[in-house]
């Protein structure tokens, strides 16, 4: 027995639904005004679940290491020694945290660790609006407990280079031979 499949109308293949469908969003957005921001002067502000840099509490950890097993790519680093204090008269065991680092420059922000936390608040959580974590140097992104929990703020713009890089330039052009472009020699303001 041999299937039979319908014929296809001709409207099937003229009306193009499917195209008008998956270009409604594209409509949609064509006609609210835009909004442009000059990034480095302006900045956004992220929304309250955005997960941005880390911060660390070191009072309220427990030294437990569960942010570091939770972590699927092992950058956080934990060192812990055991030392006995005087409660109320009695000896007692405490873990005493020595080390906590993590290496940014491999982390993914799933918030893993945040979630294995057991303390209540959080002793780490990355929930800081910081995203602006760009260097120069690999290993400017390597925090240790120190630098996790006194993480301020976002880092400051500055600014432009300064004229001197202009003035480098100038300084080559003439020694190779070339004529000195106009926008080199006035920087801007």
């Amino acid at each position: 027995m041999q299937v039979q499949y319908p014929k296809h109308r001709w409207s099937d293949r003229f009306l193009l639904l499917d195209l008008l469908e998956g270009l409604k969003t594209t409509f949609r957005e064509l006609f609210k005004p835009k909004v442009t921001i000059r990034y480095p002067e302006e900045r956004l502000e992220p929304a309250d679940r955005f997960r941005g840099m880390f911060r660390f509490s070191y009072d309220r950890c427990i030294a437990c290491k569960l942010c570091a097993i939770a972590c699927p790519i092992d950058i956080i680093y934990i060192d812990v020694h055991d030392e006995t204090r005087e409660v109320d008269g009695k000896s007692k065991k405490i873990k005493v945290l020595d080390r906590y680092d993590i290496d940014v420059k491999r982390c993914m922000f799933c918030s893993l660790c945040e979630e294995a936390c057991p303390t209540k608040p959080k002793s780490i959580w990355l929930t800081t609006k910081t995203y602006e974590l760009a260097t120069y140097d690999r290993n400017d992104l390597y925090f240790n407990m120190q630098e996790l929990e006194y993480w301020d703020e976002r880092p400051k713009y500055t600014g432009l280079p300064e004229d001197e890089s202009l003035t480098r330039i100038a300084d080559e052009r003439k020694l190779i031979g070339e004529a000195p472009r106009p926008s080199t020699l006035d920087p801007r303001p």
